[in-house]
Formats: C-alpha cells, sequence, structure tokens
C-alpha cells in the first residue's frame, strides 16, 4: 500500500460492501464466485464481477444503482469464474452511464482489454480502498483492503477450503506463503479487521481472520513435510505421491487440483535446496 496515498475523510459515512454471489457454484468455486460492489456516495466499483451470466451481470448492475458513476472493474486475478464477465460488466455500466469504466488487472496479457491496477481507489470523500499484491494462488492475484479494515482477500484465502496453488499460472507456494504472513501482520497490526474471500463465507472479526490465516499456513507447512518425508522415503512419481499424500479417497474432480498443490510443494522444496 501507498502510505502517502490520500487519506479518507474522518467524516464521511462508510464505503457501503455490497456482496453478490454468482450462480456457479463447484469443487473449485464453492458455493460460487463472490462478486462485490463498492459505493461512496454516487461512486461504484465492481470487483470480481464472476462469470458471463446475463442474471447475475444483471443484478450487479442492479445493485450499482442507476444513476451510479461507475469509476472502474476490478479482478483479483486472471481466473474466469472471476473475469469472464468482467468486460461485458464494464461496457454495460458505461453505456449507461455515459463515462469511460475501465477494466482493471494486475496481468494485462491474462485478462484482455484490462489496465495497470491503480494503487487506490479514490471516491468521493477520499480513499476507498488500496491495492495489495499477493502473488501465491497465481503469480498475478491481488485484494484491495477497503476502508474500514475490509479485505477482499480474491482467491488468496477461502471460507470453507484451501486454496489451490496454480504453478501453470506462475503461482507458487513460496510466494503464498509469503503473502499469508504478510497478511498475518497487517491482521495483528490492526489493519485487517475483516476478510471477504472470492469463494465462500466471510470472516467477520479480526479473530475469526488471523484464526483462518494461521490454519492455513500450519496446513501448507504440514503438506510440505509430507511431501518431504514421502520423496526420503523413495516416492519418485507423482501418481504414488498423490496416493502417499493425500490417500486413495481422493475424489476424481479433485485429483488434478492436487497435482498442481503437489508439484507447488516440489517446486517449493526444489527452491529450498
Amino acid at each position: 500500500m501507498d502510505e502517502h496515498a490520500p487519506q479518507r475523510d474522518p467524516e464521511a459515512p462508510p464505503v457501503e460492501l455490497i456482496a453478490v454471489r454468482a450462480h456457479n457454484p463447484g469443487p473449485m468455486t464453492l458455493s460460487g464466485t463472490n462478486s462485490y460492489v463498492l459505493r461512496d456516495g454516487d461512486r461504484v466499483w465492481v470487483v470480481d464481477p464472476g462469470p458471463r451470466d446475463p442474471e447475475h451481470l444483471a443484478e450487479l448492475l442492479l445493485r450499482c444503482g442507476p444513476d451510479a458513476h461507475p469509476q472502474g472493474v476490478l479482478v483479483t486475478h486472471r481466473h474466469l469464474d472471476h473475469t469472464a464477465g468482467a468486460a461485458t460488466l464494464a461496457r454495460q455500466l458505461s453505456a449507461r452511464s455515459g463515462l469511460e469504466v475501465p477494466l482493471w488487472a494486475a496481468d494485462q496479457e491474462a485478462v484482455p482489454g484490462s489496465r495497470p491496477l491503480p494503487a487506490t481507489l479514490e471516491g468521493a470523500h477520499g480513499t476507498v480502498g488500496h491495492i495489495v499484491h499477493l502473488p501465491g494462488h497465481t503469480s498475478d492475484s491481488v485484494a484491495v483492503l477497503v476502508d474500514g479494515g475490509r479485505l477482499l482477500a480474491g482467491d488468496t484465502l477461502l471460507g470453507g477450503s484451501s486454496t489451490v496453488i496454480m504453478p501453470h499460472h506462475n503461482g507458487s507456494l513460496s510466494d503464498y506463503l509469503q503473502s499469508l504472513a504478510i497478511l498475518r501482520a497487517m491482521t495483528l497490526d490492526g489493519r485487517i479487521g475483516s476478510l471477504h474471500p472470492g469463494h465462500g463465507e466471510p470472516f467477520d472479526t479480526p479473530t475469526a481472520v488471523l484464526a483462518a490465516l494461521e490454519q492455513s499456513i500450519a496446513h501448507r507447512r504440514e503438506r510440505i513435510e509430507e511431501v518431504r518425508r514421502a520423496r526420503r522415503a523413495g516416492v519418485l512419481t507423482m501418481d504414488r505421491l498423490l496416493r502417499a499424500v493425500y490417500g486413495t479417497e481422493l475424489s476424481p474432480e479433485l485429483e488434478e487440483p492436487a497435482r498442481w498443490n503437489l508439484r507447488a510443494a516440489l517446486d517449493h522444496l526444489a527452491a529450498e535446496g
């Protein structure tokens, strides 16, 4: 975050945060993608518009309000369950308001039509949110720290499941552990008061956020040790490693994500030497 960014007017009303869940449940999306509308006076932003589902996009337009001045559409990372509807929603907001509505992403090549992310979101009463870069799940993963300590975390932390590290999208377990450590420090020093994930239920208090972060860090460390022990025991192929770490009861739809996590653990161990 930019410590020199404009600050918010202390007399201003709080930024309104509206969650809208897409109708795309599944093993990777849990109960669906969580989209977020931010409102500051008549200025609005949309974070993670989700799939190109007409009903979901119509709901987001409704929540933005008919007289809103849309400031931008932002995606937390490249995956289609967060980005597929983004360009369409930006065009719809632009057509309705007569304003140019930018689409922002950390990686413009991964999100066609996007622009580089701003450091902050500036609203009617000052700073609405800060962009926090959190590589790990993917290399382009970011979060938005909204006024009042509310973190829109994308897929860096999920409500009810562990995040998949995706090496084929330059995801890195080493980066992910560092990102979790950053979020833990931000929670301990009072900058994060609640966490709102890209999938699943929010963590509404600092205590809940801290517990979730520490559980995720411990889980990753435990998984790294399981992979380390298996390799030392002579488990060399990915198929055998999958069975050694996850057992034989892994559902077919979760097998590929489990392989991605194992590859990320192996890359992390290789980096450690």
